[in-house]
């Protein structure tokens, strides 16, 4: 699937215990940090905070990044918790059952920003997601993706989509980082 998704969190998320679960990344599965540090560099970005940059050029395909964090059970991280104020975070959605939260055990990709006209694209591949260039992407440009942001099944979508209002300043700006009505 490898959507960007926005869950509203009532605690904190509970990494995933079931056997038959996604578990985590031991050492010798960890991605070589050397080439995604010869790729990008964090900084200020113009569209949000902090942003990920290109330290050099970077060819259309090629793969940038992993983008890591902590594997969550959807169920557990919707469960609410009494007394809890619900909290906006983002998360990777893997699969049906299982998210990314690059805000827990994340590496720089979690900086990656929303544009709709994006230059990056994340796949899947063997439950792992990874950044690819779209397009030839210059040095010192900001690396971006399509959040395309979606309730979580079984919840309603928020209506306000003020909530979610993308600041990429491209010429195609949709207005929000939510998944347009051609990409359902």
């Amino acid at each position: 699937m490898g959507r960007a998704q926005i869950l509203p969190r009532h605690a904190p998320a509970a990494p995933l215990d079931e056997p038959d679960c996604l578990t985590p990344l031991t050492t010798a599965d960890q991605p070589r940090e050397p080439w995604d540090r010869d790729f990008i560099r964090v900084g200020r970005s113009r569209i949000e905070g902090t942003g990920v940059f290109a330290k050099r050029r970077i060819h259309r395909g090629a793969r940038i990044i992993e983008y890591l964090g902590e594997r969550v059970a959807t169920d557990r991280l919707l469960a609410p918790v009494p007394g809890a104020e619900p909290a906006r975070i983002y998360v990777f959605r893997l699969n049906d059952n299982v998210v990314i939260d690059g805000a827990r055990g994340g590496n720089a990709a979690r900086f990656i920003n929303h544009s709709c006209a994006p230059n990056c694209q994340a796949y899947a591949f063997d439950d792992r997601l990874y950044i690819y260039a779209l397009v030839d992407i210059a040095r010192g440009d900001e690396l971006t993706f399509d959040y395309k942001l979606a309730a979580p099944s079984g919840l309603a979508a928020d209506s306000d989509r003020d909530s979610h209002a993308c600041a990429c300043g491209a010429a195609t700006c949709r207005g929000t980082m939510r998944q347009s009505a051609r990409d359902d």
